[in-house]
């Protein structure tokens, strides 16, 4: 698999580079918040056909074998609540992640929310595994109390909120009834409408 380092941009600068498959929504999260705050990272779509996760360059990336990867340097990173958290401490200019001890336990307890409880749900509804659409009223209850007279999660733009969005942009999400939580409906319009999520949308399955 060619390029598995970060690359050397103008002037000689090193490039971050991040292997991605902006389908899925972990991989959208990350692509997203690159593209919403334009930051200089290269983004490769990985090709599954050819097995490129399956090499012994990728291995040595990432042993899960998954994406997204970001490579800085010769530092990789796997997790994409991590790349996102990295990412954010690397460009502190897009303040996407609180400084303050309290601050930034709250942008973690949102990013193992996603993680621990939103996702399990969002994958068992693909899988089958849970068939009641409105399982998924006593998350929505969570977020809708926390959005109660705010834009975002931590009041301001974060990494949270691309994190969390992210798993109800997805097919699935979309087809979920947020009619009786306004404040997520229209934080989730919100985020769908943002700079980093217009980028990212897919019009089409990637060839991969």
């Amino acid at each position: 698999m060619p390029g598995t380092r970060a690359s050397a941009g103008r002037g000689g600068q090193q490039v971050m580079l991040l292997y991605s498959f902006k389908i899925t929504p972990n991989n959208r999260k990350v692509e997203s918040f690159i593209a919403h705050y334009e930051l200089p990272v290269e983004i490769r779509q990985v090709n599954f056909k050819a097995k490129e996760t399956q090499s012994p360059e990728f291995f040595a990336l990432n042993p899960m074998r998954k994406v997204p990867v970001l490579v800085d340097g010769d530092f990789s990173l796997f997790e994409s609540n991590a790349i996102l958290t990295y990412l954010a401490r690397q460009f502190p200019d897009t303040r996407a992640l609180p400084e303050d001890a309290q601050g930034r336990a709250d942008a973690d307890r949102w990013l193992h929310w996603q993680s621990c409880h939103l996702m399990p749900f969002m994958g068992a509804l693909k899988t089958g595994a849970e068939t009641d659409l409105a399982a998924v009223e006593p998350l929505l209850d969570v977020l809708e109390q926390t959005l109660a007279g705010r834009d975002y999660l931590l009041g301001e733009l974060s990494v949270a909120d691309f994190a969390v969005a992210a798993y109800l942009m997805t097919k699935l999400g979309s087809q979920l009834d947020y009619s009786g939580h306004p404040g997520v409906a229209a934080w989730r319009e919100r985020m769908l409408q943002s700079k980093g999520f217009r980028a990212t949308e897919m019009r089409k399955p990637p060839s991969a």
